[in-house]
């Protein structure tokens, strides 16, 4: 019985409450930052600004929308991810993701955007204000540098892109 009870804890990882997160923010989403130009030098942030659309305008796909809290070019990205509907996925659930964009929006250089990453991303936490989502590992490059985005990601859950 201890055995099945420790083995259920192990598989469920990926769950977390928006209490247990607010209360350890060390396991809150950081992205670390790898600059190619000596310019900068490499930092960790957080994005400041969230939210996941359950439905958006491609049909059937939830729409996840973050911005860093820049004020620079350099430190000024957004992430854009469009995924198989919200309303359907389970905690533990990995996003199928069906476009992705990483960018530094103020930037007049069109390499300071991204489609491709690599890693994971999966539901954390569902509730009828929120999603909380687990990034593992998400890796994406562009001009800028090489970025590396880890751990839960709490964000308000809205019906449309224009209901907030």
């Amino acid at each position: 019985m201890v055995a099945a009870a420790l083995l259920a804890a192990s598989c469920s990882k990926d769950a977390i409450s928006p209490e247990e997160l607010f209360g350890n923010e060390a396991q809150a989403a950081k992205t670390t930052i790898h600059t190619k130009s000596s310019e900068f030098e490499d930092t960790v942030t957080t994005f400041s600004r969230t939210k996941v659309c359950e439905r958006s305008d491609m049909d059937g796909q939830s729409w996840l929308c973050a911005w860093s809290g820049g004020k620079m070019v350099y430190d000024t990205f957004m992430l854009s991810i469009y995924f198989d509907g919200i309303e359907k996925m389970k905690v533990g659930d990995e996003l199928k993701i069906s476009r992705f964009m990483f960018s530094f929006v103020a930037s007049n250089d069109s390499h300071a955007t991204t489609f491709e990453y690599g890693g994971k991303i999966t539901l954390a936490d569902k509730g009828d204000d929120h999603v909380i989502l687990h990034f593992r590992n998400v890796s994406f490059s562009c001009s800028f540098g090489d970025y590396l985005t880890d751990g839960y990601l709490y964000c308000p859950l809205y019906d449309t892109p224009t209901a907030e």
